[in-house]
């Protein structure tokens, strides 16, 4: 956002007429800086080419998750609806990691269903949730686990 000849500005639309037009409260985002943002984490770790994850849980929007699928990101999910929109836009099973406290067994069978690549357990309970689904659906589930050193 930046002002331009006094007025407020995204991406060269004039904030007020945007409000007037669609009323407010209302929600502004920047595909081009998305994108630009995007291409930047992209460039910085170009040399591990790493699996860059957006966390659903900042903004569940469904046209910048199909953002984030269109520049081949994954997806941090913490919840089933969360796991549902990101499939929803597109974003492949096996570029979706599961993560967050609280999953209940229908969200831990709907993500081993659907193959995402990891759920991230967060207790010795939920590993074993995790083990007992997966053997009743004859599948191998990766698990990421979490240590305190304490």
């Amino acid at each position: 956002m930046i002002y331009r000849k006094n007025k407020l500005t995204i991406d060269h639309f004039i904030i007020g007429n945007i409000a007037k037009k669609y009323k407010t409260p209302i929600y502004c985002y920047s595909l081009k800086r998305i994108k630009k943002n995007i291409q930047n984490l992209k460039n910085h770790f170009k040399k591990i080419n790493p699996l860059i994850c957006y966390a659903v849980k900042a903004n569940s929007n469904l046209g910048i998750l199909k953002e984030i699928k269109k520049n081949n990101l994954g997806a941090d999910v913490v919840s089933g609806g969360e796991l549902m929109k990101a499939l929803r836009a597109g974003i492949k099973p096996k570029k979706i990691v599961f993560s967050g406290v609280g999953k209940t067994d229908e969200e831990i069978e709907y993500a081993i269903n659907k193959n995402i690549l990891l759920i991230n357990a967060e207790s010795k309970s939920e590993i074993l949730e995790i083990e007992k689904i997966a053997k009743k659906k004859n599948k191998i589930v990766n698990v990421g686990i979490r240590l305190n050193p304490n």
